[in-house]
Protein backbone atom coordinates (compact mmCIF):
# COMPACT_ATOMS: atom_id res chain seq x y z
CA UNK A 1 0.00 0.00 0.00
CA UNK A 2 1.33 3.42 -1.00
CA UNK A 3 0.91 6.44 1.26
CA UNK A 4 1.37 10.06 0.24
CA UNK A 5 1.30 13.37 2.09
CA UNK A 6 0.68 16.46 -0.07
CA UNK A 7 1.17 20.08 1.05
CA UNK A 8 0.40 19.36 4.70
CA UNK A 9 0.36 22.29 7.12
CA UNK A 10 0.14 21.87 10.90
CA UNK A 11 0.00 25.11 12.89
CA UNK A 12 -1.45 28.11 11.12
CA UNK A 13 0.67 31.27 11.27
CA UNK A 14 4.10 31.54 12.88
CA UNK A 15 5.91 28.56 14.32
CA UNK A 16 4.41 25.98 11.99
CA UNK A 17 5.17 22.38 12.90
CA UNK A 18 4.71 21.32 9.26
CA UNK A 19 4.91 23.79 6.38
CA UNK A 20 3.50 22.41 3.09
CA UNK A 21 5.19 19.12 3.84
CA UNK A 22 4.90 16.34 1.29
CA UNK A 23 6.41 12.95 0.55
CA UNK A 24 5.32 9.55 -0.78
CA UNK A 25 6.23 5.96 0.10
CA UNK A 26 5.60 3.02 -2.23
CA UNK A 27 4.93 -0.61 -1.28
CA UNK A 28 8.19 -2.36 -0.43
CA UNK A 29 10.07 0.92 0.02
CA UNK A 30 11.89 2.06 3.16
CA UNK A 31 11.99 5.85 3.43
CA UNK A 32 13.77 7.86 6.10
CA UNK A 33 12.67 11.19 7.54
CA UNK A 34 15.79 13.02 8.63
CA UNK A 35 16.43 16.42 10.14
CA UNK A 36 17.41 18.08 13.38
CA UNK A 37 15.40 18.38 16.57
CA UNK A 38 12.13 20.20 15.91
CA UNK A 39 12.30 19.69 12.14
CA UNK A 40 8.84 18.04 12.07
CA UNK A 41 9.69 14.33 11.76
CA UNK A 42 7.44 13.09 14.59
CA UNK A 43 4.63 15.46 13.61
CA UNK A 44 4.71 14.15 10.04
CA UNK A 45 4.41 10.56 11.30
CA UNK A 46 1.49 11.48 13.57
CA UNK A 47 -0.36 13.07 10.64
CA UNK A 48 0.36 10.09 8.38
CA UNK A 49 -0.96 7.72 11.07
CA UNK A 50 -4.21 9.63 11.48
CA UNK A 51 -3.30 10.63 15.04
CA UNK A 52 -3.09 14.35 14.20
CA UNK A 53 -5.41 16.28 11.90
CA UNK A 54 -3.67 18.60 9.42
CA UNK A 55 -4.80 22.21 9.08
CA UNK A 56 -4.26 22.06 5.33
CA UNK A 57 -3.15 19.57 2.71
CA UNK A 58 -4.18 16.00 2.05
CA UNK A 59 -3.24 12.36 2.58
CA UNK A 60 -3.81 9.50 0.18
CA UNK A 61 -3.68 5.70 0.42
CA UNK A 62 -3.18 4.00 -2.95
CA UNK A 63 -4.26 7.26 -4.59
CA UNK A 64 -7.51 7.63 -2.61
CA UNK A 65 -7.93 10.78 -0.54
CA UNK A 66 -8.33 9.81 3.14
CA UNK A 67 -7.65 13.22 4.69
CA UNK A 68 -11.11 13.33 6.25
CA UNK A 69 -11.23 9.59 6.94
CA UNK A 70 -8.64 9.22 9.65
CA UNK A 71 -10.27 5.96 10.72
CA UNK A 72 -9.19 4.47 7.37
CA UNK A 73 -5.66 5.70 7.98
CA UNK A 74 -5.59 4.13 11.43
CA UNK A 75 -6.86 0.83 10.01
CA UNK A 76 -4.04 0.60 7.46
CA UNK A 77 -1.17 2.44 9.14
CA UNK A 78 0.71 1.44 12.30
CA UNK A 79 2.70 4.01 14.28
CA UNK A 80 5.57 3.12 16.60
CA UNK A 81 5.47 6.08 19.04
CA UNK A 82 8.60 7.53 20.61
CA UNK A 83 7.15 6.96 24.10
CA UNK A 84 5.81 3.59 25.25
CA UNK A 85 2.11 3.52 26.25
CA UNK A 86 0.96 1.96 29.53
CA UNK A 87 -0.33 0.35 31.60
CA UNK A 88 2.94 -0.53 33.31
CA UNK A 89 1.65 -2.81 36.08
CA UNK A 90 0.99 -5.74 33.70
CA UNK A 91 3.34 -8.60 32.86
CA UNK A 92 4.89 -8.64 29.41
CA UNK A 93 2.44 -11.27 28.15
CA UNK A 94 -0.53 -9.41 29.64
CA UNK A 95 0.60 -6.13 28.05
CA UNK A 96 1.05 -7.69 24.61
CA UNK A 97 -2.32 -9.46 24.82
CA UNK A 98 -4.09 -6.27 25.90
CA UNK A 99 -2.67 -4.19 23.06
CA UNK A 100 -3.24 -6.94 20.52
CA UNK A 101 -6.91 -6.86 21.52
CA UNK A 102 -7.09 -3.05 21.39
CA UNK A 103 -5.34 -3.05 18.01
CA UNK A 104 -8.00 -5.34 16.59
CA UNK A 105 -5.92 -8.49 16.15
CA UNK A 106 -8.35 -11.43 15.71
CA UNK A 107 -8.54 -13.58 18.83
CA UNK A 108 -7.88 -16.74 16.80
CA UNK A 109 -4.55 -15.32 15.54
CA UNK A 110 -3.44 -13.53 18.67
CA UNK A 111 -1.41 -16.31 20.29
CA UNK A 112 0.56 -17.17 17.16
CA UNK A 113 1.27 -13.53 16.32
CA UNK A 114 2.39 -12.73 19.87
CA UNK A 115 4.74 -15.72 19.97
CA UNK A 116 6.25 -14.80 16.59
CA UNK A 117 6.79 -11.15 17.54
CA UNK A 118 8.29 -12.04 20.92
CA UNK A 119 10.74 -14.34 19.16
CA UNK A 120 11.60 -11.75 16.49
CA UNK A 121 12.52 -9.08 19.04
CA UNK A 122 13.85 -11.28 21.85
CA UNK A 123 11.05 -10.48 24.30
CA UNK A 124 10.93 -13.20 26.99
CA UNK A 125 7.78 -14.72 28.42
CA UNK A 126 8.09 -13.45 31.98
CA UNK A 127 6.08 -12.59 35.07
CA UNK A 128 8.07 -9.37 35.44
CA UNK A 129 5.97 -6.21 35.12
CA UNK A 130 6.46 -3.78 32.25
CA UNK A 131 7.35 -0.98 34.68
CA UNK A 132 10.42 -2.96 35.80
CA UNK A 133 11.91 -3.30 32.33
CA UNK A 134 15.01 -1.52 31.09
CA UNK A 135 14.54 1.21 28.50
CA UNK A 136 15.92 -1.05 25.79
CA UNK A 137 13.59 -3.95 26.61
CA UNK A 138 10.62 -1.56 26.67
CA UNK A 139 11.57 -0.55 23.14
CA UNK A 140 11.66 -4.18 22.05
CA UNK A 141 8.25 -4.75 23.61
CA UNK A 142 6.77 -1.74 21.80
CA UNK A 143 8.22 -2.96 18.51
CA UNK A 144 6.73 -6.40 19.13
CA UNK A 145 3.30 -4.80 19.62
CA UNK A 146 3.45 -3.16 16.18
CA UNK A 147 4.62 -6.35 14.48
CA UNK A 148 1.75 -8.26 16.15
CA UNK A 149 -0.67 -5.80 14.58
CA UNK A 150 0.82 -6.31 11.08
CA UNK A 151 -0.23 -3.00 9.46
CA UNK A 152 0.17 -2.35 5.74
CA UNK A 153 2.26 0.78 6.39
CA UNK A 154 4.84 0.94 9.21
CA UNK A 155 5.72 4.37 10.67
CA UNK A 156 8.64 4.12 13.08
CA UNK A 157 9.53 7.06 15.34
CA UNK A 158 13.04 6.67 16.78
CA UNK A 159 12.88 2.85 16.51
CA UNK A 160 16.50 2.33 17.51
CA UNK A 161 16.20 4.33 20.74
CA UNK A 162 18.02 2.50 23.60
CA UNK A 163 18.53 -0.69 21.58
CA UNK A 164 21.85 -2.50 21.95
CA UNK A 165 23.69 -4.15 19.07
CA UNK A 166 21.55 -7.28 19.20
CA UNK A 167 18.36 -5.25 19.32
CA UNK A 168 19.44 -3.15 16.32
CA UNK A 169 20.21 -6.30 14.33
CA UNK A 170 16.74 -7.65 15.17
CA UNK A 171 15.14 -4.34 14.17
CA UNK A 172 17.06 -4.21 10.89
CA UNK A 173 16.04 -7.76 9.98
CA UNK A 174 12.40 -7.12 10.90
CA UNK A 175 12.19 -3.93 8.81
CA UNK A 176 13.79 -5.57 5.79
CA UNK A 177 11.42 -8.54 6.11
CA UNK A 178 8.23 -6.44 6.07
CA UNK A 179 9.54 -4.34 3.17
CA UNK A 180 10.33 -7.53 1.24
CA UNK A 181 6.71 -8.54 1.90
CA UNK A 182 5.53 -5.40 0.11
CA UNK A 183 4.84 -3.17 3.13
CA UNK A 184 5.76 0.52 3.07
CA UNK A 185 8.07 1.67 5.88
CA UNK A 186 8.93 5.18 7.11
CA UNK A 187 11.71 5.65 9.68
CA UNK A 188 12.29 8.88 11.60
CA UNK A 189 15.49 8.76 13.63
CA UNK A 190 17.70 11.30 15.38
CA UNK A 191 20.96 9.63 14.33
CA UNK A 192 22.08 9.01 10.74
CA UNK A 193 22.95 5.33 11.27
CA UNK A 194 19.60 3.59 10.71
CA UNK A 195 18.53 5.78 7.77
CA UNK A 196 21.94 5.32 6.13
CA UNK A 197 21.96 1.54 6.58
CA UNK A 198 18.28 0.75 5.92
CA UNK A 199 16.60 3.36 3.76
CA UNK A 200 16.18 3.31 -0.01
CA UNK A 201 15.53 7.05 0.05
CA UNK A 202 15.58 9.87 2.60
CA UNK A 203 13.43 13.00 2.89
CA UNK A 204 15.17 15.85 4.70
CA UNK A 205 13.01 18.19 6.80
CA UNK A 206 13.84 21.64 8.11
CA UNK A 207 11.36 23.80 10.04
CA UNK A 208 8.56 21.48 8.96
CA UNK A 209 9.29 21.68 5.23
CA UNK A 210 10.98 19.24 2.85
CA UNK A 211 14.27 20.77 1.74
CA UNK A 212 15.94 17.83 0.01
CA UNK A 213 15.56 14.19 -1.02
CA UNK A 214 18.32 11.68 -1.68
CA UNK A 215 18.35 8.09 -2.95
CA UNK A 216 20.66 5.23 -2.04
CA UNK A 217 23.36 4.97 -4.65
CA UNK A 218 23.62 8.70 -5.19
CA UNK A 219 26.94 10.37 -4.46
CA UNK A 220 27.30 11.54 -0.83
CA UNK A 221 24.06 9.79 0.23
CA UNK A 222 25.34 9.11 3.77
CA UNK A 223 27.00 12.53 4.08
CA UNK A 224 23.72 14.26 3.22
CA UNK A 225 21.92 12.29 5.93
CA UNK A 226 24.59 13.11 8.51
CA UNK A 227 24.46 16.78 7.55
CA UNK A 228 20.67 16.91 7.83
CA UNK A 229 20.86 15.32 11.30
CA UNK A 230 23.55 17.74 12.46
CA UNK A 231 26.25 15.06 12.71
CA UNK A 232 28.68 16.80 10.36
CA UNK A 233 30.14 20.28 10.38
Amino acid sequence: MAIEMVGVVVGIGGGRRLDRCGFAVRPGEIVGLVGGTGSGKSTALQVAAGALKPDRGRLTLDGRDVTRSRSKLREAVGLLPHAMPGPFDLTLDEWLDLWASLDGVPAAERGVRIAAARDRFGVPSSRIQVGQLSHGMRRRLTLARLWIRQPRVYLLDQPGDALDGQGLRMLTAAVRAVAADGKAVVIADASPHLPASLCDRVVCLEAGAVVMEAKRGEAEFEQRIASAQGWSA
